[in-house]
């Protein structure tokens, strides 16, 4: 990969094509992130994921995705550009599982070496250059590394300042903005080593080494064993002036770099500040390489910079494994307060200049952050995932990690849809499913529809909500309008006509009215004179006076019910080449919003409804929903399922249910007005032309009708079922042809 400019619109699903095909929800459970946008691997630019998430969590969250989905893949096929690298690093002929097993016996090892295999990718993409080639650099940096991954979170301020004097001399990805030390006013000077985006954190450089910085280093004064040990981690009483102090004698190039590329959250295009100082890309890079040095200098050589890098020490003291910016800012008054030079808080330059940390997002993270983000996230599924924990039990989880308790709530929300609620942690989970077993785990009782769907309060339609918890298995319904957790145990209630035959059944296959009424409206949210109504019903036979029995003999089973209409004579349904009947509806606002609607009888009963029973489960491609059959028959929310289909408001959308599953076909509106004929036909799923005598048997063959119909007889038939629409058009189709009816 050579091309001379980065690939800025770059998408996962272009690097990994398996993307493209798999199962949406299994891609997100394990891409889904709640700082990026949904479905962010198809289309949005992997340098805009990038910038919120940064490479190291996205080359993490690939490699997971590749370990749990494609193992028995060639990681040459799952990522196809991986075969045109010349990086001996990596093997593309090995299966993602022989690559992971052959890392470490442990996830994190297999996962560490898959993204590595697609950081790669990323810098080669976006430009961020090659590996040294000079074979001590990389010692040196894997050195660092393992001081920095080692290194105890109780260390001592003057450990962490010199590993972050040894950082300081790591190279720089060529594309990320700098964060670490300034200018020497000299621009001139050799070249200086780059930092990383995440300065202090530990990390592989990918840009061409200088020899020239190795002899500009050489000569640098060092530090005699006499100076005295590192200032204490204490923070300087003045660390603005300080600093103030050292940008003093930067030249304009100096302190724009600084403050608009290297110190900020928003850093100018190396393009956009070599227009503006007239000069080319590689020199913005040399001189931000400059301002860098220069910074690591002062804070190893001078007076005034050690007791700075003593403040960077005592700063990171105080957070810990895991920080916010803001809390930088709050740490000390002069941090909040603006270097004027820059333009920029003197804590946006303090937190990039931290020893050890990684900036991801809003966190200054010390270490591994992938690893830390991963290893919390399993351990704190484990502890909550069932049952919310207490909230000194997270805490002491916590700070096994280094992780404050008074950063903890706002850490695991974005580690991932983990919440503190009433005291106590709990997964809030990646779908509605997820969140509504949280909330029961969290009040420990049965609930309500309506109070499970008030704590939710995420928008979501309680129709929708309602239908979801239905068919999942690890909700319990223990009344007509309470559900609990099955994990809990208890009677489950599936509707009054069968918890009635249940009492039958247990008292021996007769029973006495009375006691079952009585026996279940004293358990159930049922009143006893409900219970008699439906034990006069069908379905239930008189033994003797009084007493009942089920109706299991030849000729006592409740009958099949039977609409007043048929199918063939319902309004809408029609039937298609394979036999199957389908049920046509035009889509209006309340259906994309997820509003249940109302459908013909004789449809419903086509599909195995029937009047006061259990709702009819439906499953579809995008999730599930139901038949209920009230006061008429009506269909739950379909809104997962149009907007996999793409249906907009006006589209005329079909409907057909084949042994519980439920399939849609769109017929989007025409652009251009159709003749009567063919807008007839058109309403029957018919979308081809056609003449007004063609389209007498296609609509008449649709509706169930013999081949060789009449117009006037179709034109009775469709009005007898209700398609005026229909039978409007053909009229006007046909009224040149046959009298006028």
């Amino acid at each position: 990969m050579t091309s001379p400019a980065p690939y800025a619109s770059t998408s996962l699903a272009d690097l990994l094509p398996a993307v493209r095909y798999a199962d949406p929800h299994l891609l997100a459970a394990r891409l889904e992130d709640v700082r990026l946008p949904l479905g962010w691997w198809h289309a949005t630019p992997l340098m805009e994921i990038e910038r919120v998430i940064g490479a190291e969590a996205l080359s993490h969250q690939v490699a997971q995705a590749l370990r749990s989905l494609w193992p028995h893949v060639e990681l040459g096929d799952a990522i196809p550009v991986l075969r045109l690298l010349d990086d001996p690093g990596f093997e593309p002929g090995k299966t993602v599982a022989q690559l992971a097993r052959e890392a470490g016996p442990g996830v994190v090892d297999g996962d560490r070496v898959l993204a590595s295999a697609f950081g790669s990718v990323l810098d080669r993409l976006h430009q961020r250059g090659v590996p040294r080639e000079e074979s001590e650099g990389p010692r040196v940096r894997e050195a660092v590394s393992v001081i920095a991954r080692w290194l105890p979170a109780d260390a001592p301020a003057e450990v962490r300042a010199a590993l972050a004097v040894l950082q300081g001399l790591e190279e720089q990805s060529e594309d990320e903005p700098v964060s670490l030390p300034v200018p020497d006013p000299v621009e001139d000077q050799a070249k200086e080593q780059p930092q990383t985006v995440e300065l202090p954190a530990p990390r592989e450089a990918f840009e061409d080494h200088d020899p020239a910085e190795e002899a500009e280093e050489a000569e640098e004064p060092h530090v005699s064993d006499d100076a005295g040990p590192p200032p204490a981690p204490a923070l300087m009483a003045e660390p603005l002036a300080a600093f103030v102090r050292l940008v003093a004698d930067w030249d304009e190039r100096a302190l724009v770099i600084a403050g608009q590329r290297t110190f900020t959250d928003e850093p100018m295009k190396l393009h956009d500040l070599g227009e503006r100082f007239s000069v080319s890309r590689e020199r913005v890079r040399q001189l931000e390489r400059t301002v860098m040095g220069s910074v690591r200098r002062w804070l190893s050589a001078d007076d005034e910079g050690r007791a700075f890098a003593g403040h960077l020490a005592a700063v990171a003291e105080r957070l810990g494994t895991v920080g916010q910016v803001a809390e930088v800012h709050a740490l000390h008054p002069d941090h909040v307060r603006t270097v004027e030079a820059l333009g920029v808080p003197l804590g946006d330059v303090v937190a990039r200049l931290l020893p050890g940390g990684t900036l991801v997002g809003a966190w200054i993270v010390q270490g591994d952050a992938a690893a830390l983000r991963a290893d919390m996230q399993e351990e704190l599924l484990a502890a909550c995932g069932d049952t919310p924990l207490a909230w000194d039990e997270a805490v002491a989880l916590g700070q096994r990690y280094g992780v404050r308790g008074e950063v903890l709530a706002d850490w695991a929300a974005d580690l991932g849809r983990f919440q503190v609620r009433d005291g106590r942690l709990l997964y809030w989970g990646r779908s509605l499913n997820d969140r509504a077993a949280a909330v029961l785990a969290l009040h420990g009782k049965p609930m309500s529809m309506e109070d499970i769907h008030e704590q939710l309060a995420d928008g979501t339609a309680i129709n929708s909500m309602r239908n979801q918890i239905w068919t999942d298995e690890r909700f319990l319904r223990v009344d007509r309008n309470l559900y609990g957790l099955r994990a809990w145990g208890g009677e489950e209630y599936v509707g009054i006509r069968e918890m009635i035959a249940r009492e039958i059944a247990n008292a021996g296959g007769e029973a006495e009215v009375n006691a079952i009424a009585e026996a279940l409206s004293a358990r159930f949210d049922v009143s006893a004179a409900s219970v008699r109504t439906n034990l006069g019903g069908p379905g239930f036979a008189r033994t003797r006076r009084g007493w009942v029995r089920v109706a299991d003999q030849p000729g006592e089973q409740d009958a099949p019910y039977v609409p007043r209409n048929d199918v063939a004579g319902t309004r809408r349904c029609f039937v298609g080449a394979d036999g199957r009947w389908w049920y046509r509806m035009e889509l209006t606002a309340d259906h994309l919003r997820g509003s249940g609607f109302p459908v013909p009888a004789g449809w419903a009963a086509h599909i195995g409804g029937a009047p006061h029973r259990d709702p009819l489960p439906l499953r579809h491609e995008a999730g599930e929903t139901s038949l209920t059959w009230r006061a008429q028959p009506t269909f739950g929310s379909v809104k997962p399922l149009l907007e996999h289909i793409g249906a907009t408001a006006g589209d005329q959308v079909f409907l057909n249910v084949t042994d519980g599953h439920l399939r849609a076909l769109r017929l989007h509106t025409p652009a251009d007005a159709l003749d009567p004929a063919c807008g007839a036909a058109r309403l029957t799923g018919w979308t081809a032309a056609v003449t007004p005598a063609e389209a007498v048997e296609v609509i008449a063959r649709r509706i169930g009708m013999e081949p060789g119909q009449e117009g006037g007889a179709l034109l009775e038939r469709l009005v007898e079922r209700g398609d005026k629409d229909i039978a409007e058009l053909l009229e006007r189709a046909l009224s040149g042809a046959v009298p006028a009816f």
